[in-house]
């Protein structure tokens, strides 16, 4: 073999070597600003779920105390909306002998309308949903108030 076509040889392979190297280098460029993209979602997802979760404490803890001092807030309307956001911060809290007055209000008015379905009712209609909103309230608001008193003090912030 020449020294020439060696020497051609260790330049093809230098040159291989070397775009190899700028491949693997750009590879691990991409891969890094793919990791930082990444970071940067968990960091923005992770401080939406704070202020999700915050929100939920703060709905929660507002319709508590409308419904112990709001009269515009019925327990009933308390309850169901207490229900929801219960749910989505921490289900079992319905469990909880405290608050499970919440979930039993809910499951003992959830056939009853409301919004459009309610306004579209006959008064008939309303009076009757009504009556059956009151004795449940009235077998219930002793238990409803006390959850709705201990909601305000609740740790609901540590609950995961």
């Amino acid at each position: 073999m020449s020294d020439t076509l060696i020497y051609l040889l260790i330049l093809a392979g230098l040159v291989v070597i070397l775009l190899l190297s700028l491949l693997i280098r750009r590879q691990l460029r991409d891969r890094q600003a793919v990791r930082e993209q990444q970071q940067r979602q968990r960091i923005q997802l992770e401080r939406e779920a704070r202020e999700h979760r915050r929100y939920l404490v703060d709905s929660i803890r507002i319709i508590a105390a409308a419904v112990l001092h709001d009269e515009k807030m019925t327990m009933t309307e308390g309850c169901i909306r207490l229900k929801v956001l219960l749910d989505n911060l921490a289900p079992h809290l319905h469990q909880h002998e405290q608050f499970a007055v919440i979930n039993r209000v809910f499951e003992a008015t959830s056939h009853i309308p409301f919004l459009e379905e309610w306004q579209a009712l006959s008064s008939a209609q309303k009076r009757e949903y009504e009556r059956e909103m009151a004795q449940v309230e009235a077998e219930q608001g002793e238990r409803v108030r006390h959850a709705m008193q201990a909601l305000q003090t609740y740790p609901l912030e540590q609950l995961q």
